[in-house]
């Protein structure tokens, strides 16, 4: 009797630590803001890189993952309270590893774990004069910069007068207004717009920084250490294989073509 106890509660402790096939889905939050290559809403179905990533890789390891749609403060605030179990796209900084759980390699410049590489990249009026270095502290004031994310924290931390603003499609409307006179936004946005304003925009290379993206997993959502780790690897498997990710990111930019119509229903 004591043997069958003892086999039945190592069964039903391996079922715990395994991955729970009849609880639904890995719930991830994603952002809703316009957030190309990476992530964006067109007719109210989020797509992008991120998306076709987490695609392959779940599918790769035999997994069901769902997407919450959520604006990005309201993403982090969930999953660090536990209410979701992971998110979609952050970036690593101290205080955000006492929230989440990050791959061990996040803290460095280009880990193989990340799900995107984001460069920033200082973007000017044509008639404003370029920075004098590509610095932060050499950014033409007023700069525009995203609700939110990491660069917002980081012109405010180098003392510089900020617009801080929700959507990256009102950065380029303000530029092209003059109502600031530079903007810190990612490359694969600051291409497709400045190649579509009406007003000379000016990219000024190099890139301002590269940041690494992640999976992040909640602290409080109880996934084990082995199932965080099967999902990086997904990820990290999917991003090292460059057939795969040619194909996927041809995909991507064709659905982003129309994003940038005069009719654009993307956000």
């Amino acid at each position: 009797m004591k043997s069958t106890s003892n086999w039945l509660y190592m069964l039903l402790l391996t079922l715990c630590l395994s991955w729970p096939l009849r609880a639904g889905p890995i719930r991830l939050c994603n952002s809703t803001e316009f957030w190309p290559p990476y992530s964006f809403l067109h007719k109210d179905k989020l797509i992008g890189e991120h998306t076709e990533i987490l695609d392959a890789a779940f599918a790769d390891i035999g997994r069901e993952y769902e997407q919450v749609l959520l604006p990005w403060k309201r993403c982090q605030d969930r999953v660090a309270a536990g209410e979701l179990m992971g998110i979609i796209g952050i970036s690593f900084t101290e205080e955000r590893n006492g929230l989440f759980h990050f791959p061990a390699d996040a803290p460095e410049d280009a880990p193989p774990d990340a799900i995107s590489q984001v460069e920033f990249v200082i973007v000017t009026r044509a008639d404003i004069p370029a920075p004098t270095s590509i610095s932060i502290e050499a950014v033409p004031e007023p700069v525009g910069v995203l609700l939110g994310y990491r660069s917002a924290d980081t012109v405010r931390e180098a003392g510089k007068r900020a617009q801080i603003v929700a959507q990256q499609s009102s950065l380029f409307q303000m530029l092209e207004r003059s109502r600031i006179a530079s903007a810190v936004v990612l490359r694969g946005t600051a291409v497709r717009y400045v190649e579509t304003s009406e007003e000379p925009l000016v990219i000024h290379e190099p890139a301002l920084w590269s940041t690494p993206h992640f999976v992040a997993f909640s602290r409080k959502a109880g996934l084990q250490e082995g199932q965080m780790a099967e999902i990086w690897a997904a990820i990290k498997a999917v991003r090292a294989d460059k057939a795969r990710m040619a194909a996927l990111r041809q995909r991507v930019n064709e659905m982003l073509e129309p994003c940038f119509a005069a009719d654009a229903s993307c956000k």
